[in-house]
């Protein structure tokens, strides 16, 4: 099985290097290098904020290492891997966004989700699909559907028109989106930034694209790079997780994120602003300011600067599979009969006939 995940990943990592060229001299077999010191016992990874390993969390590493073209069997501890601990987990995704996640990086490292982990998290994924469009459980955000319908695109599944156009109707007049879809909260470039990509998934939307992509430049930084909003009473320094998700949105608009239209006055690039925040570990910085490892940040880092929006891979996934019937047995003039009430009940009646029996023969 090993050999077979091996083998997968290596193909899988050749299409995608051949179709999508890195954008930027990063390091990133020491980027990769630094993720294998990050990973746990259990195969999966944290979120940078708790150690502990989670489905979300680990499906973005698998993005990561997949898009740099890295070898998923080559992180093994002891046997576990990133895609053993997401199978591991796939019966308990039950959010649009973890069930989103999960199909985007199993899609990725080619395997299918209607059988990773003995789940079909496609047809979970799609049964939370809502009348009004809306995809994701109760406590999913408008940024979770944006991803569930980047997972439908991935799974090569319908996308429903009222999906795409929940996302049209929320775009704010500036051209962003924010993270709860209202227009009450600010837009920030993340949020904004997977709409994007579940837009250009969707099909040819240019004008909700284009207005994106003005917000985008009416707050780009001097430095070429993007902080999480702008106004922000938190700052608005670039952050190496902004700059890397907004080089996606550029890309999955049609656009060169290393190319004159986004070169800022001062003659850097969003792409040379996200590689001055690498360390020398290999990990990449949140801040120029905030110098440490940030765990988080080199995962998104690294498919912006492989030059690869979401869905890193499509794949046809086949119609739902559909479970066989319980046994049954006919009976003449009525319905099938199920066997397992009859035998307990014939079981009951030979235990006690055989204890009267034995009150008899006292």
């Amino acid at each position: 099985m090993q050999k077979q995940i091996a083998l997968v990943t290596l193909v899988v990592a050749a299409v995608l290097a051949a179709a999508a060229p890195a954008l930027a001299a990063a390091d990133t077999t020491a980027a990769l290098d630094y993720l294998r010191t990050q990973q746990n016992a259990d195969g999966g990874f944290g979120s940078g904020f708790s150690p502990d390993s989670s489905l979300s969390s680990t499906a973005d590493a698998v993005l990561a290492i997949v898009a740099a073209g890295g070898d998923l069997a080559t992180f093994d501890k002891g046997g576990n891997t990133p895609l053993t601990y997401l199978a591991a987990q796939a019966p308990s995704a039950a959010t649009g966004g973890d069930l989103a996640k999960l199909i985007l990086a199993v899609t990725a490292a080619g395997e299918n989700p209607r059988q990773f982990g003995q789940v079909d998290s496609v047809a979970k994924l799609e049964e939370l699909i809502g009348a009004n469009g809306r995809i994701g459980a109760p406590t999913d955000t408008f940024f979770g559907h944006c991803l569930a319908v980047l997972a439908l695109k991935s799974a090569e599944r319908p996308i429903p028109a009222a999906a795409v156009g929940l996302i049209k109707i929320t775009q704010q007049d500036g051209g962003g989106w924010a993270w709860d879809g209202s227009s009450a909260t600010a837009a920030d470039t993340n949020t904004t930034a997977v709409a994007v990509q579940a837009l250009a998934a969707a099909g040819d939307i240019p004008t909700p694209i284009a207005q994106a992509m003005s917000y985008y430049h009416s707050i780009q930084n001097d430095d070429g790079g993007w902080p999480y909003q702008s106004p922000s009473s938190f700052g608005t320094a670039t952050d190496a997780n902004s700059t890397a998700v907004t080089i996606q949105a550029i890309l999955a608009a049609g656009q060169d994120p290393a190319g004159a239209e986004w070169t800022a006055s001062t003659g850097q690039t969003p792409v040379a602003a996200l590689e001055a925040l690498q360390n020398p570990t290999g990990a990449f910085a949140w801040q120029a300011t905030e110098r440490d490892d940030n765990l988080l940040a080199t995962v998104q880092a690294l498919p912006a600067l492989a030059g690869k929006p979401f869905p890193l891979a499509t794949m046809d996934v086949g119609p739902a599979v559909t479970p066989p019937p319980p046994d049954t047995i006919p009976v003449t003039g009525g319905p099938a009969m199920n066997l397992t009430l009859p035998l307990i009940l014939a079981g009951l009646g030979l235990a006690s006939g055989g204890y009267a029996l034995r009150r008899k023969t006292r």
